[in-house]
């Protein structure tokens, strides 16, 4: 079951002597927007809802709330990733409660890693159940395996983003990712090196990443050998507060035409098929989320490339230096 606490972020909130709320809300929780608005404003804030996909921290809508004439943003599901807000900005967590799954999921791996011949762990996780590393960590170690929470760059102890995997840079030799979906535990292989487990709290599915990652490097290959063919690309740059790359965009377009290829920047704060329409680039590269060009590749009618890849495509890297860009 998913959870949203607002009581501790209205607090704050009022600490701040915050009166307008720009509220951004994740797709998954839309259809209890009007709940949460009731509920705000019952504790006297007055709101106005962004009605915008919110794609993560790092897509903070301060430009809207300016035009509203709001004092606060009020982030839900995500926590804090950009450093230095233009207007004050209060993240609420959403958290899965696994209730008694809990319990027989982590035992169940505990037998899993020592049939395995594991005796140490480094635990990662996204934020939705974050506060479930520190109870897994003990019952590993009661199972006398030792189990190390790493502290990352700009995000909370274990937690790991599509685009920083700086906490699972842990002395050990293999990697637990403790969550549903296969891109952030392919992002913390490629980041690390190191053999990857995922934990799936809903299935309850516990395997070793492998089919899946060559899988995806076989298919980022067929991308990256069709778009060597062509001869005029479109650099994507996001205008979201925490996603903007235009210095990066620049010099790939300066790499790209000192190849000998065209190359033209595009912006737009929402990165879509439908957002580059009359674009005529037989090639797109992206600067701004790596998750646009791996998990909606299939929705562009041209190949889309992330920025770490261009050197492949230019030749000046290889396939063996492979990695998924992050940010901290």
């Amino acid at each position: 079951m998913l959870k949203l606490e607002l009581n501790e972020a209205v607090e704050k909130l009022k600490k701040i002597h915050a009166k307008k709320i720009l509220l951004q809300i994740p797709e998954g929780l839309k259809t209890k927007v009007d709940d949460i608005i009731e509920e705000l404003e019952s504790n006297g804030f007055d709101i106005a809802a962004s009605m915008d996909p919110c794609f993560g921290a790092c897509d903070l809508k301060e430009n809207e709330a300016k035009i509203l004439g709001c004092d606060a943003i009020l982030h839900l599901g995500h926590s804090p990733f950009i450093e230095k807000t233009k207007i004050p900005t209060i993240y609420a967590f959403l958290r899965y409660d696994l209730g008694g799954g809990f319990e027989e999921i982590s035992e169940t791996l505990a037998k899993y890693l020592k049939k395995s011949g594991i005796n140490s762990i480094g635990l990662t996780t996204t934020i939705q159940f974050i506060e479930y590393l520190p109870k897994l960590k003990r019952v590993l170690e009661k199972n006398k395996i030792k189990a190390v929470i790493g502290k990352g760059k700009r995000v909370l102890d274990g937690q790991v983003l599509g685009c920083n995997y700086s906490s699972a840079a842990v002395g050990t030799n293999t990697i637990l990712f403790f969550g549903d979906g296969l891109f952030h535990p392919l992002g913390i292989s490629f980041a690390t090196g190191k053999k990857v487990i995922t934990v799936n709290p809903f299935t309850k599915e516990i395997k070793e990443l492998c089919e899946e990652k060559e899988t995806f490097m076989r298919r980022r290959i067929m991308l990256i050998e069709k778009a060597k063919e062509a001869g005029d690309f479109g650099i994507l740059v996001s205008t979201k507060t925490g996603q903007n790359r235009i210095s990066l965009a620049k010099k790939i377009k300066e790499l790209l035409e000192l190849a000998g290829k065209k190359a033209k920047i595009y912006s737009t704060d929402t990165i879509s098929e439908s957002s580059l329409l009359g674009a005529k680039a037989e090639v797109l590269i992206n600067t701004a989320c790596p998750r646009i060009a791996f998990d909606d590749f299939g929705s562009f009618k041209q190949p889309i490339l992330n920025s770490n890849e261009v050197g492949i495509l230019l030749g000046k890297k290889t396939y063996d230096d492979y990695f998924i860009e992050e940010t901290y």
